[in-house]
């Protein structure tokens, strides 16, 4: 399988998570709400399967020193925009609950811009960042598996189309 590079991550938090890029997170949650992985802090990789144009099978984000296999099921992530969306969580929800009317702006305003015209990329919110792709068909329930190497989760995979 062919992987292409869409952009970089630094993790900086002990959990990345994976969810629909337009749906708000609850800063008020104790525990996320979406499928997670817990990860060792650095750099990650957000790389697309795309064996037809601006048609994603495959998105994953990857500690960028692995060489990872699929692992264990971690769910399924319900996408209603179109779009999943990665977070270094624990940052990212700091950065949410510090200011809710902020990333209610940001999620209405600066993210749907940034997803009405790019099919995959980066935008910040903050220090923190959303790396994202459009999901195969768009709208639909995508299965989620940890990424493994030596034995060490090192990512998580979305499968678009099997």
């Amino acid at each position: 399988m062919q992987w292409n590079e869409v952009t970089r991550i630094e993790v900086k938090g002990t959990q990345i998570a994976v969810k629909d890029a337009m749906i708000m997170l609850d800063g008020d949650a104790t525990d996320p709400e979406w499928p997670t992985i817990s990860c060792l802090p650095g750099e990650y990789i957000l790389e697309i399967n795309v064996p037809v144009p601006f048609y994603a099978h495959r998105a994953r984000i990857r500690r960028i020193d692995s060489e990872p296999a699929l692992g264990e099921s971690l769910g399924t992530v319900d996408v209603d925009h179109a779009f999943v969306g990665f977070i270094d969580y624990e940052p990212f929800i700091s950065a949410v609950r510090e200011d809710p009317e902020a990333y209610e702006e940001w999620t209405m305003m600066e993210l749907d811009d940034e997803l009405a015209v790019n099919f995959s990329g980066e935008i910040e919110f903050g220090d923190t960042k959303l790396v994202y792709v459009k999901s195969g068909d768009g709208d639909g329930t995508y299965k989620v598996h940890e990424l493994v190497d030596n034995d060490q989760t090192v990512g998580m995979e979305c499968i678009f189309i099997d």
